[in-house]
């Protein structure tokens, strides 16, 4: 196998859990967190509720003059440093490769009226450059519909499934941090994705309407659009860029009995990708997922499992017109399981199972394999195409341990048991990494 970058399903690690929120609620990051980034019930209503809520004084302005502000900056910042040792590097590759940082992000989170609250994350990755990364602004409030408690609001981000509150969805679900871009194995391979799974993150803007009610039941619908328009130079995967409105919708029910709490859900995304241009033919991708979270919460000992399932039905009709091919209908279904155990908040354990199938001229978003049977289909249409219809797994198991709750140490081991359809040489993708997260 030739090698190749490593890449796990998001472009960059996820960030949700900043020292800037616990400053302005003046409480520990416990309150928030299992785990970073991890959410605890309150948490999720912190979130829901704008970012907004906080015990911290604010200046105010003398003779009702409009003045309303924080007395601190909402700022925090995050590195990640990381080093991966693949269990086959490969000819030519290190043994040992160090990633500092492997991710360095600098935020703007927290309230900015009584109303109105952000997460602004500006990320350099360890190619050393700084862009926007993942960003959350909402509108939210609350109200009673008669004897129904209502938390509504509207939603501005630039990463579906961002806003969302259960880390059984794509934008937080584990793993939360990986090797980063430069990271390379003897096998090259990554898990399929598809493209609610972080296709699109950084390059829409979407803006979306929800509610939650009676603490209970959680509806949210909206659109994506891109951010500029498509050209022939834009990959339609890993970060691709998407023609028209793209609709998304999220519902989900949860519940509380003493020191336990879950969430059964579904979300969906429809998006018509270009593939020559931004006048040129479409491909239409219809994602649908179902994911499930349970916590159970018995003060510093805790236990959480996420599991999540995606299917996509594409209809490759820009691709047909640009071949003279017929493929027809596709589909490519991802699974997402993992189960995380922190005792005293301090020491935690995790294992997942992730996997994917698809039909044999599918298309992946994420990194797996390279165009079918080796050979493009044709040079000038930039997309990827799934190996075969038996897909890929693997495994991971990570311990953890948080001297401080703004402080991670995290050992991770990633095993594949099957690339491209077959278990032959899918350990050729394994790897061990040390890894370190600290935010302040």
């Amino acid at each position: 196998m030739p090698a190749g970058a490593i890449s796990l399903l998001l472009p960059l690690a996820p960030a949700h859990a900043v020292p800037s929120f616990a400053r302005q609620l003046g409480v520990s990051c416990a309150a928030c967190h299992t785990a970073f980034p991890q959410l605890t019930p309150f948490g999720r209503q912190f979130k829901l509720l704008g970012y907004t809520m906080q015990n911290e004084p604010e200046v105010k302005a003398d003779n009702g003059k409009r003045l309303d502000i924080d007395r601190w900056a909402p700022i925090s910042l995050m590195v990640m440093v990381s080093d991966s040792l693949p269990q086959h590097p490969g000819p030519g590759v290190d043994a040992s490769q160090v990633e500092f940082p492997n991710q360095l992000s600098f935020f703007y989170a927290g309230a900015i009226t009584n109303h109105v609250g952000t997460f602004l994350q500006y990320t350099a990755g360890d190619g050393g450059s700084f862009g926007l990364d993942n960003t959350d602004v909402r509108y939210a409030n609350q109200t009673m519909l008669g004897n129904t408690s209502v938390i509504y609001g509207i939603d501005l981000n630039n990463n579906p499934t961002v806003q969302d509150v259960w880390n059984s969805t794509p934008a937080w679900q584990f793993p939360y941090f990986t090797p980063g871009d430069t990271f390379t194995t003897a096998g090259g391979a990554a898990m399929p994705a598809t493209v609610v799974e972080g296709a699109l993150a950084q390059s829409v803007v979407g803006l979306t309407a929800y509610g939650f009610f009676d603490n209970t039941y959680y509806a949210e619908a909206g659109v994506y659009h891109g951010m500029n328009n498509p050209s022939t130079d834009t990959p339609a995967n890993g970060g691709q860029l998407i023609k028209g409105m793209a609709p998304y919708w999220r519902l989900a029910y949860t519940g509380q009995s003493g020191n336990n709490n879950w969430e059964v859900g579904t979300l969906g995304l429809i998006a018509d990708v270009p593939v020559d241009g931004p006048t040129g033919p479409t491909d239409k991708f219809t994602d649908i997922g179902f994911d499930g979270q349970y916590q159970w919460l018995a003060g510093k000992n805790t236990l959480t499992v996420h599991g999540a399932y995606y299917h996509e039905q594409q209809k490759l009709n820009g691709t047909n017109a640009l071949t003279g091919s017929s493929y027809g209908s596709q589909h490519l279904d991802t699974y997402n399981v993992s189960a995380t155990y922190y005792y005293n908040r301090m020491y935690g354990a995790t294992l997942a199972y992730l996997g994917a199938s698809s039909s044999a001229n599918a298309v992946d978003q994420g990194a797996l394999g390279g165009p079918a049977g080796g050979t493009s289909l044709n040079p000038n249409i930039p997309t990827t195409y799934a190996p075969s219809d038996k897909g890929a797994a693997a495994y991971i198991a990570q311990l953890d341990y948080m001297p401080w709750y703004n402080m991670q140490f995290n050992l991770q081991y990633m095993a594949f048991n099957k690339v491209n359809g077959t278990t032959t040489d899918a350990s050729y993708n394994n790897y061990v990494m040390l890894g370190m997260w600290y935010a302040y």
